[in-house]
């Protein structure tokens, strides 16, 4: 029987590479500071002392080496405000004051999807001083494992370019018109993360995507899928991606599957 159809829901999976005769783990993550999403903290950290490292969707260590400032900013001569209707400007410089704390002038020359970024990550409380994601890589640090990065950042960076501004410029209107529902939709998607139901995290995530989802998600999952592949079969690994890439037809777990490796929920 297909592994997908028996309704297993799991954030944290054992892999076996038909290449080595140790385990290695894939573990859906979230890239927040609300303390809800780190309930299975405390067992991810077990399998990263019992495994040779970590592998994050991106090495963190990359950031500042591969971060690009421009890829993040408007072409050269177009702001915010070129792109937004003025009662929409307006409305979304409250809110950045609102949430933020920060007026618009800050962000005026930002990709619409940057900003997007900013206030969704504001949905949530941040009771953790870091992210999840960052404090499984820091874990792994301190215990002297591993790391690596699944994607590079620059990957990530080049991904996020292919979005045209066109849909960049609806998605921060939506976001802006539809501030409460997004932020029910938000806590809905934190719910779904805490009860491990990937498959309710992959369709929420399809959807929102819409016509991105090719380019943010399915190709990205096959990529992901042929990387750990090869990370896996060198060393024992603890994988952390975003766990809306590990449910599917396109998911990264099923991608796995059709390549030999052992997929079983922990």
């Amino acid at each position: 029987m297909d592994f997908m159809k028996k309704k297993k829901q799991s954030l944290l999976w054992k892999l076996k590479s038909s290449q080595t005769e140790d385990f290695s783990y894939l573990f859906g993550t979230m890239h927040v500071r609300d303390e809800k999403a780190f309930h299975l903290l405390d067992e991810v950290k077990s399998k990263i002392d019992e495994t040779d490292g970590l592998a994050n969707e991106f090495h963190f260590a990359d950031i500042q080496e591969q971060l690009n400032p421009s890829a993040m900013r408007l072409p050269e001569g177009t702001s915010i405000g070129d792109l937004l209707k003025p009662k929409i400007y307006k409305k979304l410089d409250q809110l950045l004051q609102q949430q933020l704390g920060t007026p618009i002038a800050t962000f005026e020359h930002f990709l619409p999807l940057l900003i997007s970024n900013f206030l969704a990550e504001n949905l949530l409380t941040k009771e953790m001083p870091i992210s999840l994601d960052m404090s499984l890589y820091q874990y792994a640090k301190e215990k002297e494992k591993v790391t690596f990065g699944i994607e590079t950042y620059a990957e990530q960076i080049e991904t996020l370019q292919k979005i045209p501004l066109k849909f960049q410029v609806k998605a921060l209107v939506g976001l802006v018109k539809n501030f409460g529902v997004y932020q029910k939709e938000t806590l809905k998607l934190l719910t779904y993360y805490e009860q491990s139901a990937i498959d309710k995290l992959y369709k929420s995530s399809k959807k929102s995507l819409g016509g991105m989802r090719k380019i943010l998600l399915y190709k990205r999952n096959r990529i992901m899928a042929d990387r750990i592949e090869k990370l896996i079969a060198e060393q024992d690994l603890v994988c952390a991606i975003g766990a809306a890439h590990l449910w599917g037809q396109k998911g990264v777990l099923r991608y796995l599957k059709q390549k030999g490796i052992q997929v079983k929920p922990c």
